[in-house]
């Protein structure tokens, strides 16, 4: 595997462009290195890198996850999710820890997002049974980044969001300080009052929410702000 890996290394530095690191860095608060890799760049090389290679069955699929995450530049924890969701046949219901570890580990929104709006939501979808039991830990997690993970899981649920476990995510952090909970619980409100939007704006209504997690709910509602 190793091999695999300095052949993607190879290939991403080919599609860096160096003039873009230091403003990729900068946008990320300088938290993580990057190689200056844009975004469609990284899809090319990619689409080169998965015609000679796949993982073979379950166990390589999360040794390479592993293997990118714990790399230095953030390129690599972008293909890592891409790889991740692109071989999601091969995922088992155990892996739930694996990706809960992902979303605890290198944290920051750009990670957390795709993690929760893709992974992890088509996770519980494919593993309903593990929905129940992971968002009561989520909901109760000390990690910040846990806990957005639990509101924002379902914004691609739509009809089939599940507005008790919705409520549930975002009741414990209405009066949080931090803005990544405030953000999320905006968010999640705002996508689901594409689906019901007088399920949200009676919630909005009915809670008290810290002024950004509102005007995010209302945000393309703007006359009932």
């Amino acid at each position: 595997m190793q091999s695999q890996f300095e052949a993607l290394e190879e290939l991403l530095h080919s599609y860096a462009v160096s003039s873009k690191r230091e403003g990729m860095e900068k946008y990320m608060k300088n938290l993580f290195p990057y190689m200056g890799v844009p975004s469609p760049n990284r899809k090319e090389a990619l689409a080169i890198f998965n015609e000679a290679w796949k993982p073979a069955n379950h166990q390589e699929l999360i040794d390479w996850t592993r293997l990118l995450w714990n790399s230095s530049e953030r390129e690599f924890q972008y293909v890592a999710m891409e790889h991740f969701y692109k071989y999601r046949k091969l995922w088992l219901a155990s892996d739930i820890d694996f990706v809960e570890w992902l979303v605890a580990t290198k944290s920051w929104w750009d990670t957390v997002d795709a993690l929760a709006a893709t992974i992890v939501g088509e996770f519980f979808k494919k593993f309903p049974a593990l929905f129940e039991t992971y968002m009561t830990k989520w909901i109760a997690s000390e990690n910040m980044w846990i806990n957005r993970t639990a509101i924002i899981c379902q914004l691609k649920y739509g009809k089939n969001t599940q507005t008790n476990w919705l409520e549930s995510a975002i009741l414990p952090h209405t009066k949080s300080k931090e803005f990544f909970h405030q953000k999320a619980i905006g968010w999640a409100l705002r996508q689901y009052a594409r689906t019901d939007l007088d399920w949200v704006v009676s919630f909005v209504n009915t809670h008290e929410l810290k002024p950004l997690s509102r005007r995010e709910a209302l945000k393309h509602h703007k006359y009932l702000l």
